[in-house]
């Protein structure tokens, strides 16, 4: 038997020398050469030969090198005796035939063509060797020829092949039980994800079994729960939420789709707005990607649309857990050197009974033959598996469109507890997901007597969740790229909005580790507290030093009047409006680098604790770092103006150009270069304009029809 099968593998080695020149040529892209060696060769016999190591044949490469005139010409150099079928049925190492690998491209005219040649009367007769079979033809993967188009997001092709077989849903698995629209999403082909919902409809309308949307994968995910797990592909949480004007008005511009397919004949004037786009990307890639970008936005939001009205899994509810209260309020601490030694002997017994359970189930494999088993391997213990649920996983990711498609398809799903004890507000706090917790707290009925009163397994209220920032950190940010000072902010800034809303005798609450949320807070953020101490003290040493170097100069330029002075000390440009205004400048920067000095040394004085980065040391920051730059600013005014003073009499116009140019390009420079410190100001503004709309509006002065209006305007 040994010898057969080296016999065999030596032939197919001799067959696959024979043939490396083709193999060479195919390498090179040389396809003239490729076929003149099939055409001078007079054993036809080889095309079908195995050309490769992976049991690729001519057909196989001229099939996904994607030239379609090679794919022909092979196919018309078989001999009348040879049948097409056999030729296009060979499979490689990996299953695939021919259409397996044409299924992959983009080729749709390939496809047709040989959709022609197997249709023609010489090509007919009964058996295996029909269309149908091959399209019927799964590889070692268990993937049809659809399936993989689908796969490879070939959405024209999938649908060409789809008029070409009686039976749709025979391709809508493979082996491992992946739904042909699980692989869709997966690979994030959400237009063919699209149509595949389509033609799932239909046949449900039909009679035939309508699942692919509620078809779960060996993990337990839904399509819906994939998507909720890809946050990147929805504009609530893309680089849109942080792009420029510009941008986003060209983004806004940009049609939703690509092709026409979907537009009626009459519809001119959409086709040719399509059109003009699509010139326009060819020549610019921002474009091009910026459009890719908005059909992805597009076409997630539209399949999961189409998710939460087909799938009815998502509304299901753990009756266990919402009929039993588990609320408890803890205000003891737990002896932790007892509660240690408990703990390990706990650990180790829950060890040994996981041993004895899987031997138990291994021995019982054995014995009923291994039912329920994959190759021998034991079975898991049969316990329920903690999966978030999507409209929990949406939250934690940010995901606003899912969120509010849920939440508008069935609201009651808002009140949904998770296998640990979690509710929305727990995932969206923990994940500092700032849209979704405002989105929840308008809802305030069902905050008020249900959410913000839960504590989870772990006997964590929201408040601990806060404290714990462990996915906080985990995550990229803008406020992280200002500075450890500004995030310590926002998290004191999450903690003082959160103790606001649970019930008052929850903040002496102690979890199962024994620690109230403000020590779990002090305890996760002491490295941060540390990090932001000495990130402002750095930072307020350098812009310090510029303060005081900026005013050194500015002083001595008051005593250096341009121009000079006449005999009675009077300066001789005293008359000019440039002199007014270099006299004014120079006041102002002295005056703004001076009191900046004074910030910033009130700032290195200052007390480095919690309390301290919540308002005093960031306003401290803002107020020195923007008198600073008010000081550069003017400074540099102060410059132009000298200079316009000395050249007076030059009234060309390259040189007012020279001069603006010199004189705003360190501003603009220094600006730019410091616009994300300034991005992480945002929030403070915000609250000291409502501190300020407050007491400019008091509610007493207001009609009594205007105070609650007025109160959530500012809220």
């Amino acid at each position: 038997m040994e010898t057969d099968l080296e016999k065999g593998k030596e032939k197919n080695w001799k067959t696959i020398s024979v043939l490396k020149k083709p193999y060479l040529a195919a390498l090179g892209g040389q396809w003239d050469v490729m076929k003149s060696f099939f055409e001078e060769n007079e054993n036809h016999a080889q095309l079908c030969s195995q050309m490769t190591v992976e049991g690729d044949t001519a057909f196989h490469i001229a099939a996904y090198s994607e030239e379609k005139e090679l794919l022909q010409h092979l196919v018309n150099l078989l001999p009348a005796t040879s049948s097409l079928f056999d030729a296009l049925n060979k499979k490689n190492q990996h299953g695939n035939n021919t259409f397996h690998e044409v299924a992959a491209t983009d080729r749709v005219e390939t496809a047709e063509f040989l959709v022609r040649k197997l249709q023609e009367p010489s090509q007919l007769y009964s058996g295996e060797g029909t269309l149908e079979g091959l399209l019927k033809a799964k590889n070692k993967l268990g993937e049809t020829p659809i399936y993989r188009a689908v796969a490879h997001g070939q959405t024209k092709m999938a649908k060409y092949l789809a008029t070409k077989v009686w039976d749709l849903s025979y391709h809508f698995r493979r082996e491992d039980d992946m739904s042909i629209l699980h692989i869709a999403v997966i690979g994030q082909h959400f237009d063919t994800a699209i149509w595949l919902l389509r033609k799932d409809k239909e046949l449900a309308e039909e009679g035939k079994v309508n699942e692919l949307a509620r078809k779960k994968e060996q993990n337990g995910f839904t399509c819906l729960h994939l998507l909720a797990k890809m946050p990147h592909v929805f504009g609530s949480y893309s680089e849109f939420s942080h792009m420029g004007k510009l941008k986003k008005f060209l983004y806004n511009c940009l049609p939703s789709q690509f092709e026409d397919d979907d537009v009626s004949d009459d519809a001119i004037l959409i086709k040719g707005y399509r059109a003009m786009w699509r010139a326009i990307a060819k020549g610019w890639p921002a474009i091009d990607k910026l459009w890719k970008m908005k059909r992805m936005h597009s076409s997630a939001s539209e399949l999961t649309k189409s998710l939460v009205e087909a799938d009815y899994t998502w509304k299901d509810f753990p009756c266990e857990l919402n009929n039993e209260d588990k609320t408890t309020i803890s205000l003891v601490k737990v002896d932790k050197s007892v509660d240690k030694d408990r703990g390990d002997l706990l650990y180790h017994c829950q060890q040994m009974f996981d041993l004895v359970c899987q031997l138990g189930q291994t021995s019982g494999t054995k014995e009923v033959g291994g039912e329920g088993t994959s190759k021998g391997q034991p079975r898991e213990r049969n316990h329920q598996k903690s999966y978030h649920h999507p409209l929990l996983e949406a939250s934690s990711n940010g995901i606003v469109e899912m969120f509010d498609m849920m939440i508008k398809s069935y609201p009651q799903v808002i009140e949904y507890i998770s296998n640990d004890e979690k509710n929305i507000l727990h995932v969206a706090i923990g994940h500092r997901q700032r849209d979704i917790y405002r989105r929840v707290k308008k809802m305030e009925v069902i905050m008020k007597c249900r959410l913000a009163s839960r504590i989870d397994k772990n006997g964590n209220t929201l408040l601990h969740h806060v404290a714990e920032g462990k996915t906080y950190y985990g995550r990229e940010s803008r406020e992280q790229a200002a500075g450890p000072a500004f995030q310590l902010q926002e998290e004191l800034s999450w903690l003082k909005h959160v103790r606001k809303i649970i019930p008052s005798h929850y903040i002496m609450h102690c979890n199962n580790k024994g620690k109230t949320a403000d020590e779990l807070f002090q305890d996760t953020h002491a490295g941060l507290l540390e990090l932001a101490q000495k990130w402002i003290k750095e930072t307020s040493q350098s812009c310090s030093a510029v303060s005081v170097l900026v005013a050194t100069v500015v002083f001595a330029a008051a005593y250096t009047v341009p121009g000079g002075n006449d005999a009675s000390g009077r300066p001789n440009f005293i008359d000019s409006p440039f002199f007014v205004l270099f006299t004014i400048m120079d006041v102002v920067s002295l005056a703004c680098s001076l009191t900046s000095v004074v910030m910033f040394l009130s700032i290195l004085s200052s007390p480095f604790e919690y309390e301290n980065f919540k308002t005093s040391l960031p306003q401290k920051l803002m107020i020195g770092f923007t008198l600073l730059f008010f000081s550069v600013t003017t400074t540099m005014l102060s410059f132009a103006a000298t200079i316009f003073l000395l050249l007076h009499f030059q009234k060309k116009a390259w040189t007012k150009t020279l001069i603006y140019t010199a004189a705003f390009l360190p501003v603009s420079m220094f600006a730019l270069m410091q616009f994300p410190l300034y991005a992480a100001f945002n929030n403070l503004l915000h609250t000291l304009t409502k501190k300020i709309e407050k007491k400019v509006y008091p509610q007493k002065f207001l009609p009594p029809y205007l105070r609650t209006k007025k109160l959530n305007k500012l809220s």
